[in-house]
């Protein structure tokens, strides 16, 4: 029997081998990871520049809302109503270069129901707003508890709207435990902070039904009547009271009437519901001015595509003076 050995410089020669393909192997691990890296990070910038174009040309777009707002005013010869028939209020779409689109709408929150309104501006609750939101949420369904758990979130005490209100000893139950705003709210979006008597929040789909309904705009901001949807017409009177504007009838007659101006007007609506409910009656009576039909607060609603990237911005905008200036009340990304 052979035996066969290798002599000192053969295994010198494979152990050199060995190393050579180990440099190989680490090199080429390194130039992928390199690679790898140098791609990612050149995706993040590229990314992070297009959200910022898109943040810049959602700002134009912001711009353009608010030139578009100023010229209405301009323009206006004689009519005194904000309504959906004028230009501002019209849908638009806008080409960015060859891999882009700017679309963008501006709506009227003066037809939504200030939420903001269920105080006075001494911070105690406006009874015949109550019950009017109240009657919102009958006709949309949601349980009417919910008004005063509402109002105890923005009024100004800590005792509690009897009987189904809820203040800062429900609150500090919760996990985290926090308090009542004590306020006028600054974003619908706080109504997902609120919980009943037993601990029961209000719900994201409670939100998603009543968003479309409310605002949060400065005390005593009238509602303006020629843009207001059905059910906040309708709102103004209890829900035992069949619907003038929101049934199937009443929301056609309000889309077409809208096509050539302001409907209905403030007599229109005084006329419909007078006399038939002691809380429209009485609201009337602490100041028919809350029925208008001219508007100082708009939300544009903004979303830019850049590629992939896409930004959306809500702006609220506010006409002051004689309404021919108008300024960004409040702005937020991703969420109204």
């Amino acid at each position: 029997m052979r035996h066969f050995s290798l002599s000192k410089s053969g295994q010198q020669r494979g152990v050199a081998l060995i190393m050579a393909i180990l440099i190989v192997a680490l090199a080429t691990i390194l130039a992928v990871s390199v690679t790898s890296d140098g791609y990612m990070d050149q995706r993040r910038i590229s990314t992070t520049l297009l959200v910022d174009q898109a943040y810049e040309v959602a700002l134009g777009g912001e711009a353009f809302a608010a030139s578009w707002l100023e010229k209405d005013q301009l323009d206006k010869t004689g009519a005194t109503y904000d309504s959906l028939n004028e230009a501002w209020a019209q849908p638009v779409k806008l080409p960015i270069e060859d891999y882009g689109e700017l679309s963008g709408n501006i709506e009227d929150l003066q037809g939504r129901f200030n939420l903001n309104n269920l105080v006075n501006a001494n911070g105690t609750i406006n009874q015949e707003m109550l019950a009017q939101f109240t009657n919102l949420l009958e006709r949309l369904q949601i349980d009417s508890r919910w008004a005063g758990i509402v109002a105890d979130w923005i009024d100004a005490d800590s005792n509690p709207n009897f009987p189904d209100g809820a203040e800062d000893t429900i609150y500090s139950l919760r996990t985290p435990p926090y308090l009542t705003a004590n306020r006028p709210i600054l974003s619908t979006s706080e109504l997902l902070s609120l919980v009943d008597g037993a601990g029961k929040p209000f719900g994201i789909d409670n939100y998603r039904l009543l968003e479309p309904y409310v605002a949060a705009l400065p005390i005593g901001t009238p509602l303006n009547v020629c843009t207001a949807r059905g059910k906040v017409l309708d709102s103004l009177a209890p829900s035992v009271i069949p619907g003038e504007y929101s049934t199937p009838a009443g929301e056609a007659n309000l889309a077409d009437s809208r096509k050539t101006g302001c409907f209905p007007k403030p007599t229109d609506v005084k006329t419909a519901f007078q006399s038939r409910d002691k809380n429209f009656d009485a609201l009337m009576n602490r100041g028919s001015a809350y029925l208008g039909q001219t508007s100082k607060y708009f939300q544009a609603d903004i979303l830019v595509t850049l590629g992939t990237t896409e930004v959306a911005m809500y702006s609220v905008l506010q006409r002051t003076g004689n309404g021919q200036k108008v300024h960004v009340f409040s702005r937020s990304l991703g969420t109204p």
